[in-house]
């Protein structure tokens, strides 16, 4: 049970964690109409949700339709498409299972039912192993060639669990066949998820390092924001639905940067003094500019502006990092001038 429990988790939360991409491309729809149909599949056949539903034919049917929706993953991933046996076959074997369910309970139609049911598991599965393989010998070396030979070998332990359970169907009598099947298609599950998943290992630590990235540079850009609200790209509706997206995390961090810099640029007037070469020294001019403004001061006669940074958005990045942290410890953000300021933000 505690199995169960765990795969079902990892399916759900792989599912719920890609939803953000479906609206990237078609490659990744693919990939996330693949993990939730086998979240379904694998759903239907726990037991106390087995027991809710009450239909019995409804886990494999399901399984059926996940195999199929995890070949087209594949053929999508690898620009081969389906090829109309499989079309074919898929249709034959979900209409036979239906006929077969139909026919009422006997020994015949049990031992039928589980042979189109597997039988079509391990056609599938086993021409979609071998494409895998071929793919991943073509692969960059590295996570994708892991991550392509990993689903192989998940989609073969699968292929091997529903042979496991054939061969003592046909061989033995239907109500006695008890064999480690349901932990290997369990094993190769994880496998095929855990293979899907692994290019986005490098991809999720660039993520998290610049949502880091967003998070430092938020003092900095909350004082901006207080001050300039005009200097907001986009409204805070907009940013709670990017919120959703990883995939737009690095657009995020760009329009902070560029905010920060414009708000900086509408208070360069009321910058006095020499130009500072430090971010701590950035730091202190900026509270000195802001309070400044707040009160009301005349800007500055000649302002020497900021420090010169770049030229790559790496190098922004970093040095309002240093600033924004300079900022946060050594100062308290002055009150804002009485300009009109947006209704909080999701940023």
């Amino acid at each position: 049970m505690s199995f169960a429990v765990v795969l079902l988790a990892v399916l759900w939360a792989a599912t719920i964690a890609r939803l953000p991409t479906l609206l990237r491309d078609r490659r990744q729809r693919a990939m996330w109409a693949s993990l939730f149909a086998g979240a379904l599949a694998e759903t239907s056949i726990y037991p106390p949700v087995a027991r809710a539903v009450g239909r019995p034919i409804l886990p494999y049917l399901l399984a059926d339709v996940s195999t199929f929706v995890l070949l087209w993953f594949l053929a999508v991933l690898t620009g081969r498409g389906i090829r109309r046996w499989q079309w074919a076959l898929t249709v034959v074997a979900l209409v036979a299972l239906l006929a077969l369910d139909a026919a009422g309970p006997s020994s015949a139609a049990a031992v039928a039912f589980w042979v189109v049911v597997e039988g079509y598991l391990i056609a599938v599965l086993t021409s979609g192993t071998v494409l895998f393989l071929s793919v991943a010998r073509a692969a960059p070396a590295g996570l994708p060639r892991l991550g392509l030979r990993t689903i192989a070998a998940g989609w073969s332990l699968i292929s091997l669990a529903a042979a496991l359970t054939t061969v003592p169907i046909v061989l033995a009598d239907f109500e006695e066949v008890a064999t480690p099947a349901p932990y290997v298609q369990g094993a190769g599950t994880l496998l095929a998820v855990g293979g899907a998943l692994v290019p986005a290992g490098r991809r999720a630590r660039v993520v998290l390092g610049e949502y880091r990235s967003l998070l430092v540079l938020r003092p900095l850009w909350t004082a901006m924001r207080d001050a300039f609200p005009e200097v907001i790209l986009f409204s805070p509706g907009r940013a709670v639905v990017e919120m959703a997206g990883v995939d737009e995390v690095r657009l995020r961090l760009y329009r902070r940067v560029i905010e920060i810099r414009d708000g900086m640029l509408a208070l360069r007037p009321y910058l006095c003094g020499g130009v500072p070469e430090t971010p701590q020294a950035e730091a202190a001019a900026i509270a000195e500019a802001l309070r400044r403004r707040a009160r009301g001061i005349a800007p500055c006669a000649e302002s020497p502006g900021f420090a010169p940074v770049g030229p790559e958005m790496a190098d922004e990045v970093a040095w309002l990092s240093r600033v924004s942290r300079a900022y946060r410890r050594g100062t308290v953000t002055p009150a804002a001038a009485p300009t009109p300021r947006p209704s909080g933000s999701a940023r």
